[in-house]
């Protein structure tokens, strides 16, 4: 198998958790020359983004949640689905609030990062919303040390990249560790930068983002 995959990419860092945390042989490279928009990729993922998984039998399977699930399928032993029916569903709910109601505001940061055009209300207003969208999250988290418990699940594929960038999105308006007020959160950022598979991710994203501030 090969994963096209980008460092910084917090879509296809879900995928590496994944693939890291089954200890899958999945060849893990760049897209093609001429880029994500080339013909060649294209024709992988009509959406021109990562991330892409290609089969053992050549076929594209793109976007990142379907793409743990097909592993989780494809490779359900170790799993990283909990065990119970009320688990699995939280694993999901987690994922879906942490990509809505955390990714949203997000996105409306990142537009945000020129100060030179920056606009402080629509910064103060989405860092609110964020802050809101971590306190979901939080609510619905386990006891830890992970997201639902002792053991890495999907909800921790989706978590982890986004907490990367909550920390980055901290350090660029200056309002330092916005984690700091959410306990349980605080207490898994601090987790995930040490456990050997998320913390492998999280340096490659870190390596992605200097690539990106290089230019």
């Amino acid at each position: 198998m090969k994963l096209y995959s980008l460092g910084l990419s917090p879509f296809a860092a879900r995928v590496r958790i994944s693939i890291y945390a089954k200890g899958l042989d999945v060849e893990i490279v760049p897209p093609p020359e001429g880029g994500m928009k080339s013909p060649e990729y294209l024709g992988l993922n009509p959406m021109g983004r990562v991330p892409v998984l290609i089969t053992d039998e050549g076929h594209p399977i793109p976007e990142s949640e379907t793409i743990v699930e097909y592993l989780e399928d494809r490779f359900p032993s170790p799993s990283l689905r909990p065990a119970s029916p009320e688990d699995k569903a939280r694993a999901r709910l987690i994922a879906r609030v942490d990509e809505i109601y955390v990714g949203q505001p997000m996105i409306t940061l990142f537009g945000q990062f020129d100060p030179a055009k920056r606009d402080a209300a629509v910064v103060d207003q989405a860092l609110l919303k964020l802050d809101e969208g971590l306190s979901y999250v939080e609510r619905f988290m386990g006891p830890g040390p992970y997201a639902l418990g002792d053991k890495l699940t999907t909800a921790d594929c989706q978590l982890t990249p986004n907490l990367f960038f909550v920390g980055v999105l901290g350090q660029t308006f200056g309002r330092g560790d916005l984690l700091e007020p959410h306990d349980r959160l605080a207490a898994y950022g601090r987790m995930m930068r040490e456990e050997p598979v998320l913390g492998r991710v999280l340096g490659e994203m870190a390596e992605g983002l200097k690539a990106f501030r290089r230019g």
